[in-house]
């Protein structure tokens, strides 16, 4: 009984469609670092936490913490899939795969350019549309440091609001 639970949670996941568009044969290595805020929305559930990306070489690692602290996941992406090191039981279903591919078109810098040409993007004023394989799959507004986006495809919505890296310069300030 327990394997055919076991056998039919994972067959969740794996009915899920792959996120086509986050491979990529132009994966470079480079420094990269950011630090946000998300709020998911994805059928009857609601995440709400701190993801930090930190990329040294050719992996990219994201660590999302409550906001109290506690580990949510971690994962690495290698530039051809994601690897995920860790994650709490209510985040087993989450399509890591498809959440991971739209952060990076969210934030990573160009990552629609390092794909093959199967990717398109239509930007007018704060909104870029993407579309892979001619089907329309994400909605990205950006307004500010607030980047709202709505995948198609899962579906699920996303806030993504980034945190400035000047808390260093903040607390001088107050010291005066």
């Amino acid at each position: 009984m327990f394997i055919g639970a076991v056998l039919l949670c994972g067959g969740c996941q794996s009915m899920l469609p792959k996120a086509q568009g986050l491979a990529t044969t132009t994966w470079a290595a480079q420094n990269y670092q950011r630090q946000d805020q998300l709020e998911i929305q994805w059928k009857a559930h609601s995440f709400s936490f701190l993801l930090y990306q930190q990329q040294k070489g050719q992996k990219l690692e994201m660590l999302a913490l409550t906001l109290t602290g506690q580990q949510l996941f971690k994962l690495s992406f290698d530039g051809q899939k994601v690897h995920v090191e860790q994650r709490i039981e209510q985040m087993k279903l989450l399509p890591f795969e498809f959440v991971v591919r739209d952060i990076l078109y969210a934030t990573y810098p160009d990552f629609a350019r390092l794909q093959p040409q199967k990717v398109r993007t239509e930007t007018s004023a704060q909104t870029r549309k993407v579309w892979i394989n001619q089907q329309h799959v994400l909605n990205i507004q950006q307004q500010d440091d607030v980047v709202e986006l709505d995948n198609l495809q899962v579906p699920y919505q996303m806030v993504i609001t980034r945190i400035n890296d000047g808390l260093a310069d903040t607390d001088a300030d107050s010291t005066e």
